[in-house]
């Protein structure tokens, strides 16, 4: 049996719901506010929420769980000072994206949040072996067993029509949100995103722009008078971070 026909028939709605393009994306009204299926960790006190939307498919997001993820759980998140959400959505190859997000809603609540460091760090063990024409549901059974599951009840949520119709909803809701790309942040209440100055505006020069900096709300994001470099690491999520919880008040 091939669990990747089995949820063939997300690629159609994939196809259906083309997200916008990075320059164009404008985040929705309602989209920076939790949701009774958000999946949330840290201080519900929090003055500070970080939300990402994120693909089980998606290359850079694994590079993200893998790189940056860690540093924000230990000392934002296991301290106290910001709530985190991870909203799943589908990306190329979607019945991979899909088999995640059935496999991380598949398992105990608690496990959640390991769930999906193991869907992550085992993306490319999954891509490798769907290429080889391997055994990929015995890939899905062995994070699925790391994290409280079952082989049987992961075969179940694969085959429920509720499962796949979850995900599909993922689909829509996250192309209505005005997201564009994987991974997206919305911090503070608007939406963080990596492009340039002037993106989408008539005339605007793309190429001559130079390097991509951090955007907030759809201008440059600016944290001592200085913009910052676009890039998925540490420092740049740290000093991004430690930026907004300075302005609300909730640094100490």
């Amino acid at each position: 049996m091939s669990i990747l026909r089995t949820l063939s028939s997300l690629s159609l709605l994939a196809a259906a719901f083309a997200l916008p393009a990075m320059a164009e994306a404008q985040l929705a009204e309602g989209a920076a506010d939790l949701r009774p299926t958000d999946r949330v960790t840290g201080n519900a006190d929090a003055d500070l929420l970080v939300i990402e939307y994120a693909s089980f498919a998606c290359p850079h997001c694994a590079s993200f769980q893998a790189d940056v993820w860690p540093m924000i759980r230990s000392e934002f998140v296991d301290t106290g000072l910001i709530r985190y959400s991870i909203r799943p959505m589908l990306t190329s190859p979607p019945q991979i994206a899909g088999a995640g997000v059935i496999l991380s809603e598949c398992v105990p609540d608690a496990r959640y949040f390991d769930a999906v460091d193991l869907l992550f760090a085992e993306q490319a063990t999954i891509f490798q072996t769907a290429r080889d024409g391997g055994d990929v549901l015995a890939v899905y059974n062995r994070i699925a067993e790391a994290t409280g599951g079952s082989a049987e009840s992961l075969l179940a949520c694969f085959q429920d029509p509720a499962a796949n119709e979850q995900v599909n909803a993922l689909a829509i809701a996250a192309s209505e949100d005005g997201i564009s790309s994987t991974p997206s942040f919305i911090i503070a209440g608007d939406l963080l995103s990596i492009g340039h100055p002037g993106d989408g505006e008539a005339g605007h020069d793309h190429a001559a722009a130079g390097p991509t900096v951090f955007m907030h709300g759809g201008e440059a994001l600016l944290i001592d008078g200085e913009t910052v470099p676009g890039r998925l690491d540490e420092d740049s999520f740290r000093r991004i971070i430690l930026h907004f919880l300075d302005e609300s008040g909730s640094a100490n």
